[in-house]
């Protein structure tokens, strides 16, 4: 009867770790690219992101070493093509965004991605709310790039 008090979980998430080691080196790499550019404006909002970024993936390695990872056998839930369509809608909205413009392709990208992640029917609150959400964070958005951190979003040379 000499069990330990908490017992090491065989689920360590290796695949988890691993990825968090290579975006931890990615992050370093990007952090080793701002000393490129000249003035503080430009690399500071770069560098939190990336402190971020290592500090969530530390949190990661951390948990998983201590604790586990997730739990194993658990089947994926949603669809396939639900996920590689968003993806594809991600890559599409990046594309746009320098001929369309932030604000159109923002609108456009939250409504299309809601749509995919929607599972259950819709009702008519949903569908009131979802929209007006959408707008107001697209607004947020621009308004913290635009205006607050003086971030040039591209206008599009369709509306310039």
């Amino acid at each position: 009867m000499n069990a330990p008090l908490s017992p090491r979980p065989q689920n360590k998430d290796a695949p988890g770790t691993i990825l968090a080691v290579v975006f931890i080196a990615m992050g370093c790499l990007a952090w080793w690219d701002t000393y490129s550019m000249s003035d503080a404006d430009s690399y500071m909002f770069p560098r939190a992101i990336i402190v971020t970024l290592i500090l969530c993936c530390l949190l990661l390695i951390g948990r998983n070493l201590i604790w586990g990872g997730g739990r194993r056998g658990q089947p994926l839930r949603g669809s396939l093509w639900r996920r590689a369509a968003l993806v594809l809608v991600m890559l599409g909205a990046a594309l746009a965004m320098p001929v369309v413009g932030f604000v159109p392709v923002g609108l456009v990208l939250f409504a299309v991605s809601m749509l995919l992640a929607m599972f259950e029917p819709w009702t008519r609150k949903k569908a009131i709310m979802y929209p007006l959400i959408g707008v107001g964070v697209v607004a947020m958005f621009y308004a913290l790039f635009a205006m607050l951190l003086n971030v040039a979003l591209p206008t599009g040379v369709m509306f310039s």
